[in-house]
């Protein structure tokens, strides 16, 4: 009786990029040859690493701005401007939010070395004063909605809450005038079409400020 013997060989041959498999089979006959043709995986698209989030820190001592990112951070004697536009807090302040202090000091530095003075003439106040304020208001304007326009309640006004700043009020608008263009970079901007002086942290460094509010009394509690 006779032994057919049969040997599969699998020969693999790369072919432009692609991969080609022969089988070959031996038996007591001629080879046999069949190729069996594979489709190549396609190569992964890698994913783009994230923008790094921009970052400006400022030196009071030596009134340097520096550029940095959030993740590195700020170094040792600088302060943060923030990344974001400046939200209220969680809890009521007993003063000026420190990060719209630091914009406001860095604003303030540029602003003298292009010529131009800058200080704050009210900026965090007391809930009590605030409502004294508004009613001495009432009384000047001759209702709440008029007054509304100029000074808010304590319940809306973000005097209370620390964030806002009136500039150079009631002497300078040629100044302030300065930070209503260049404010933006910082961080600042002007909220109300009807009150020069006034800047809050609507923005965050580096991007343009919202469209003013056509006085305070359109001022929302959010």
């Amino acid at each position: 009786m006779k032994i057919k013997v049969a040997l599969l060989v699998l020969m693999v041959i790369l072919v432009g990029g692609g991969v080609t498999s022969y089988i070959v089979e031996f038996s007591s006959k001629e080879p046999v040859v069949s190729a069996v043709s594979q489709t190549p995986s396609p190569t992964p698209t890698p994913t783009p690493s994230p923008t790094p989030i921009q970052l400006l820190c400022f030196s009071e001592s030596t009134k340097a701005l520096r550029s940095s990112d959030l993740e590195s951070g700020c170094l040792d004697g600088e302060q943060s401007l923030g990344a974001y536009r400046i939200d209220r807090p969680a809890d009521r302040p007993t003063d000026l939010n420190p990060i719209l202090l630091t914009r406001f000091l860095a604003a303030q530095a540029a602003a003298k070395k292009a010529g131009f003075p800058l200080h704050i003439t009210s900026g965090y106040r007391s809930y009590a004063l605030q409502e004294r304020l508004f009613r001495n208001a009432v009384e000047r304007y001759g209702s709440e909605a008029e007054a509304s326009k100029w000074v808010l309640p304590a319940d809306v006004s973000h005097h209370p809450w620390g964030l806002a700043l009136d500039i150079n009020y009631p002497n300078d608008p040629v100044s302030t005038k300065w930070l209503e263009v260049n404010g933006y970079t910082y961080g600042l901007c002007r909220a109300y079409e009807n009150e020069w002086w006034h800047f809050e942290g609507l923005s965050a460094p580096g991007e343009q400020c919202p469209a003013m509010l056509p006085d305070a009394s359109t001022t929302t509690t959010d």
